[in-house]
């Protein structure tokens, strides 16, 4: 968990840096600021925003690199400084090794924006050009050679296109996942308390009237005029598409998983925000109100004596693991970290996903590699919210049987098998 938020706390003074640097003035800034932080700064103890940042270190830290590499691109199409183009391309050979969505958000937007640039001088476009494809081949070149010498292999970018059948629903889903790291979907939620997540779609209307206002500047000065912020827009619609028109969706498919891949632009649409209406009362007032709401809420949320993670429901579900059940136990890819940390290490949640036999499987993605034989012999607990999350009650029994004990918590049910239970049917 410490390293997610240490590369958490990066990204957020990467934002704050590379906008500040763009503000002439204090007051600008401090508006700017105020239009970040219920963005990106403050509304970490919410559920779904902890989820992404806890479970996706790797999609984090490379945003670091992506916003920089734009920072000085920016810079080398303004002086033509020779250091300002390698240091960009350091930046994104090293964030394409560690993310290949990367070679879209980063190295595709500043392809396209040196393509449509028309106004910016031929041998600025050119080299800005070549140097994002050598940095691309660079890293693609550094990944098979460390694979080839027995290094790691990372995970290649999901090159099929989604079913014309499914294109619809991409699209929809998409947009819901935006609405979820800005944590303002209301969906399925109680009327009367959902009046965060309403203000927050606030916060994604400024994001896109300002992303709006950028292209259309960009179009009309034919790309002289603020190329950092282009960079942003550009980056963001291709995450967009690139998301929806790809078959991820189909094999993620919680809206909670995809958006993840959403954090390139979720970062763009913030530090566009905060460009563009650094100085509008109504969009200051729009920010600090979210703000506000955002920290009553949580702090409302938030039972005496929490670590600051979980809901009061999820407390309850905890204090009842550690009173009535043994300290082993399987969750959802989404509650099972935040239990563990909860509990102080009292008890051990491994993270399980449905495979396509119906059964579940361990999510070693983020754990240490293991497989349920590893709890023969023992006795351990299953958590299955609702509405499901990651797998099902049904694949819980198709996997290891029937339970000695089926309990209810709040919206979780909890299965108990004892150290007798059959051997799991899948690993």
């Amino acid at each position: 968990m410490v390293q997610p938020a240490i590369l958490w706390t990066g990204v957020v003074i990467s934002a704050f840096a590379v906008v500040f640097l763009r503000l002439p003035d204090r007051q600008s800034r401090l508006g700017a600021a105020a239009l970040l932080l219920p963005v990106l700064a403050f509304p970490l103890l919410r559920a779904p925003t902890a989820y992404f940042i806890t479970l996706s270190a790797i999609h984090i830290g490379v945003l670091i690199y992506g916003v920089w590499a734009f920072h000085w691109a920016d810079r080398f199409l303004s002086s033509g400084s020779w250091r300002s183009l390698l240091i960009m391309a350091l930046l994104l050979c090293l964030g394409v090794i560690g993310d290949p969505l990367l070679a879209i958000t980063g190295a595709g937007s500043l392809l396209l924006y040196a393509a449509l640039a028309r106004e910016l001088p031929k041998k600025h476009r050119f080299l800005m050009a070549g140097a994002t494809l050598v940095a691309v081949m660079l890293a693609k070149t550094l990944l098979h050679l460390n694979a080839a010498t027995g290094g790691f292999e990372t995970e290649p970018l999901e090159t099929r296109f989604a079913p014309w059948e499914q294109l619809s629903s991409n699209f929809f889903t998409t947009f819901r996942s935006i609405l979820l790291v800005y944590d303002a979907d209301p969906s399925g939620q109680v009327v009367s308390a959902v009046l965060p997540e309403c203000l927050r779609l606030a916060l994604v209307v400024l994001a896109l009237a300002g992303a709006y206002r950028v292209a259309r500047t960009a179009w009309a000065s034919g790309g002289r005029n603020t190329p950092f912020c282009s960079f942003l827009v550009v980056s963001a619609l291709l995450d967009f598409i690139a998301l929806a028109v790809s078959n991820r969706i189909a094999l993620d498919g919680s809206p909670v998983a995809i958006a993840r891949y959403l954090f390139p632009l979720w970062l763009d649409l913030a530090c566009i925000t905060a460009l563009v209406w650094p100085t509008r009362r109504m969009a200051i007032s729009i920010s600090i109100a979210v703000l506000a709401v955002t920290l009553i809420t949580d702090y409302r949320t938030l039972p005496p004596y929490s670590t600051g993670i979980l809901s009061t429901e999820d407390n309850q579900l905890l204090s009842r693991l550690e009173k009535d059940f043994p300290p082993d136990g399987i969750g959802t890819w989404w509650s099972s970290g935040n239990l563990e940390v909860a509990s102080l290490g009292k008890i051990h949640v491994y993270p399980a996903m449905i495979q396509g036999n119906g059964t579940i499987a361990p999510f070693v993605h983020i754990r240490k590699h293991m497989d349920w034989h590893s709890l023969d012999g023992k006795a351990f607990f299953i958590v299955i919210p609702h509405p499901e999350e990651t797998f099902n009650e049904a694949g819980a029994i198709k996997t290891f049987g029937a339970p000695a004990a089926r309990v209810t918590e709040g919206r979780y049910t909890i299965l108990l098998y004892n150290a007798d239970h059959l051997p799991a049917r899948a690993s």
